[in-house]
């Protein structure tokens, strides 16, 4: 009942607004011009009503028209959620651009998520054929550089930055078998320097290497007296990408349509590694001092009249001698963050050796303002900690609403369920997520 009227007064609030996303119109400069000089007279006898009428006119998000974007970068390797993908799907005149957004599970014993997001990009700073791009997400921050044409014509050059700290953030997410819980026990922290030389070839075909050099260092926090911290160490993570970029998408509702694959794979080495945890079970299988990841990812997508969207995904991961630091992920119903997502589940609620996930997403515009979204999952992990085995299937349905001023809002039910190896109950949970962007 609180999702049915928290739509409805939304609604409400957006039949007096004049979205400017899904249906922006060309503005003539002088008219606009005008609106954002306001006359002298409007500053006298200020009322609520023309507070709420100038709130409406602003353009919040606009998204523009003409060619599609270019295919999206590959992205750098990193476990954690990135949401870049939003910021690429957005318009080409949005330079910067900030997320709210939350995640509430309808269980009582699994706390609600909730993260602040503020993503910026800078094209071709100081006159050069340099991007510079700021990302924080919580408690990680990134910023990188790319180089255009650089060392040759058709390949870029990147470096990254990530700092993640834990510690700071007063909090620390640990896995006991599959149930996510706070974890006191220490807190886990590292810095990562990120080096990515793509080449394009004319056929959409990208290949890229990517060398990842993460620092991880841990801090002790109430800890029983013969608990096993895990030790301070480096990794030094290459990897390889070849993808096809044959898929394009459009506007913040992420519009896809063609068909891409990608592919990577990588090869670590740590400086030291040791089991750690509380004796006799400890966390990890033993000393890997190397470890393996790979994921291949196939999608299509089917647009008709720029309105009805079919888009199918099929992925696999997996590895070898992953430890809860690199052992892949999935979950979570934040769709735009292009996340390994399996409706009805928390953010980071399985952490597993390799899996193979499908997706499957259809959705249309009701109204101008308000675009719904039909959701189905399906994952099969191979291996984890315990069982072996599991069939995961998950399946929702979700809102985009636009409000004053053609701010986007979006609302999530997911429902989830485990039905093998055991026949466990349906688990729900509700996202919301709005953005704002300049």
């Amino acid at each position: 009942m609180f999702l049915i009227a928290l739509i409805a007064a939304l609604a409400l609030a957006s039949s007096h607004a004049k979205p400017t996303y899904c249906a922006a119109q060309t503005v003539a400069p002088d008219t606009a011009k005008e609106k954002r000089q306001p006359r002298k007279e409007d500053k006298k006898g200020i009322t609520p009503g023309k507070i709420l009428k100038n709130l409406s006119e602003k353009e919040l998000y606009r998204q523009k028209k003409g060619a599609p974007p270019a295919p999206p970068e590959i992205a750098v390797p990193h476990n954690d959620a990135d949401m870049s993908s939003l910021r690429k799907s957005a318009s080409e005149e949005i330079s910067s651009i900030i997320v709210l957004l939350g995640e509430i599970p309808a269980a009582e014993k699994k706390n609600s998520t909730f993260a602040p997001i503020f993503l910026s990009d800078k094209k071709n700073i100081f006159g050069t054929k340099t991007d510079f791009s700021f990302r924080w997400l919580g408690y990680k921050v990134t910023a990188g550089l790319t180089q255009k044409e650089f060392p040759w014509r058709a390949t870029t050059l990147s470096e990254t930055v990530v700092g993640s700290f834990l510690y700071a953030s007063g909090t620390n997410i640990g896995f006991y078998g599959n149930i996510p819980k706070e974890e006191t026990r220490f807190y886990t922290n590292y810095t990562s320097e990120i080096i990515t030389l793509k080449y394009r070839s004319p056929f959409r075909l990208a290949a890229a290497f990517t060398l990842d050099s993460r620092q991880y260092f841990f801090v002790e926090r109430e800890a029983p007296e013969n608990f096993v911290m895990p030790e301070n160490h480096v990794n030094i993570f290459p990897r390889i990408d070849l993808n096809f970029e044959g898929l394009s998408e459009s506007g913040i509702d992420q519009l896809t349509s063609g068909v891409g694959a990608e592919s990577w794979a990588g090869y670590g080495i740590r400086n030291r590694w040791q089991s750690w945890g509380e004796p006799p079970n400890l966390e990890s299988g033993g000393p890997a001092r190397t470890f393996l990841i790979y994921s291949f990812t196939l999608t299509g997508g089917l647009l008709i009249d720029n309105n009805h969207n079919l888009v199918v995904r099929l992925r696999y991961k997996g590895g070898h001698d992953n430890d809860f630091l690199t052992r892949p992920r999935f979950g979570g119903t934040i769709d735009n963050a292009k996340l390994d997502v399996v409706h009805g589940f928390t953010i980071d609620q399985f952490r597993v050796n390799s899996f193979a996930l499908a997706n499957l997403r259809y959705s249309f515009s009701i109204f101008r303002w308000l675009r719904m979204n039909l959701f189905l999952d399906y994952a099969h992990v191979f291996s984890t900690l315990m069982p072996d085995t599991q069939d995961i299937i998950g399946s929702g349905y979700g809102f985009r609403l636009l409000t004053i001023g053609g701010l986007p809002i979006w609302l999530t039910h997911g429902i989830g369920k485990r039905v093998y190896p055991a026949d466990l109950p349906v688990e729900h949970t509700f996202m919301i997520m709005t953005a704002a962007g300049w």
